[in-house]
C-alpha cells in the first residue's frame, strides 16, 4: 500500500502543475490587456510564487512573454507559431465544405476559431449577389454574441467558462445578451441542440446559425451562415439541416470518431460541460 501511495503522489502534482499552468495561460490569453503576477494569482486563485514559478518556466520556452507595460505579461510568440500551423492545416480541408454551404444557402459560409473570448474568422465562402452579410477574414468578433462564438463556447467545460466570463458582457445590441448566467443557460441549450444562433444580438438586421467542427483530436471550430434577418427567419429550418449536415461531413473529413470508433451520429455537435 506504501508502494502504492508512493507511486501516485508525484503523478498527481504533475497533473496539478499542469492544470494550474493552463489557468495561467488562459487567464493571459482571455484578456486584451498585459496582467502582471499579481493580476494572475487573483485571477487563478493561485499563490504569487507559484505563479511567477511557473511563469518563469513558460517565459523560456516562448509561451509567456513580457508586455509593454512594467511588470506586465503576454501570450508569447510560441502561440502565434502553433496557432498558424493549425489553421494552415484546417483552412484547405474547410475549404470545399464552406463553399458547398455557401452554394445550398447562397448566402456567405464562414470558418472561425474560438480566441479567449472573441472569434477569429479564417476564411469565407461567398455565393451570390446583392446585400450579404460579409465578415472580413482575420476579423475577431466577440464570442458571446455571434452564432459561431457560442457553439465555441459551449465546447468548453462550464467550470472553465465560469472562470473566464467577465462580470458583465459588452453589449452590441438591444438583443445581446449581457449578463454571464444568462449566457451560460443559453450555451446549456445550444450543447444539447447542436447549434447556435444569433438573432440580432451582434449586428442590428444580421441574424446567423452556426455548427461546430471536431477533428480526431477534439480541437473545435464552428462553421456559420448569415444573412439579412428578414432572409433568415423564412429559412431557418432548411438553414439548420444544411449547416448541421455540413459539420458532420467536415468533422468526419477532418478525423473525427467518437470514443468507440464509430462515425459521428445525428447529434456529433453535443458536448458535454
Amino acid at each position: 500500500m506504501n508502494n502504492i501511495t508512493k507511486d501516485k503522489t508525484p503523478g498527481t502534482k504533475r497533473v496539478q502543475v499542469v492544470i494550474r499552468t493552463v489557468d495561467i495561460l488562459r487567464a493571459i490569453g482571455n484578456t486584451n490587456e498585459d496582467l502582471t503576477l499579481s493580476d494572475l494569482a487573483a485571477r487563478t486563485s493561485l499563490p504569487r510564487s507559484t505563479v511567477h514559478r511557473i511563469v518563469q518556466t513558460l517565459e523560456s520556452v516562448h509561451f509567456v512573454a513580457k508586455g509593454a507595460s512594467a511588470g506586465g505579461l503576454r501570450l508569447g510568440p510560441e502561440f502565434d507559431r502553433l496557432a498558424a500551423n493549425s489553421r494552415h492545416a484546417l483552412i484547405p480541408t474547410m475549404r470545399p465544405f464552406l463553399e458547398n454551404l455557401a452554394r445550398e444557402s447562397a448566402e456567405g459560409a464562414s470558418l472561425t476559431v474560438l480566441e479567449g473570448l472573441n472569434v477569429r474568422f479564417l476564411d469565407q465562402a461567398i455565393v451570390g449577389h446583392g446585400l450579404r452579410a460579409i465578415t472580413l477574414v482575420g476579423t475577431t468578433l466577440p464570442a458571446h454574441c455571434t452564432a459561431n462564438g457560442k457553439i465555441l463556447l459551449a465546447a468548453l467545460p462550464q467550470a472553465v467558462l465560469r472562470r473566464m466570463l467577465p462580470k458583465q458582457l459588452e453589449r452590441r445590441t438591444d438583443q445581446t445578451i449581457t449578463d454571464p448566467e444568462l449566457l451560460i443557460d443559453e450555451l446549456d441549450r445550444i450543447s444539447t441542440e447542436g447549434v447556435a444562433f444569433d438573432r440580432e444580438e451582434c449586428g442590428n438586421g444580421i441574424s446567423a446559425i452556426s455548427a461546430l467542427v471536431v477533428d480526431d483530436s477534439r480541437n473545435y471550430a464552428a462553421i456559420s451562415v448569415a444573412m439579412p434577418t428578414a432572409r433568415f427567419d423564412s429559412h431557418e429550418e432548411f438553414l439548420t439541416e444544411i449547416v448541421r449536415r455540413t459539420a458532420h461531413e467536415a468533422s468526419l473529413a477532418l478525423g473525427w470518431r467518437d470514443s468507440n470508433g464509430n462515425s459521428p451520429g445525428p447529434k456529433l455537435n453535443t458536448v458535454t460541460n
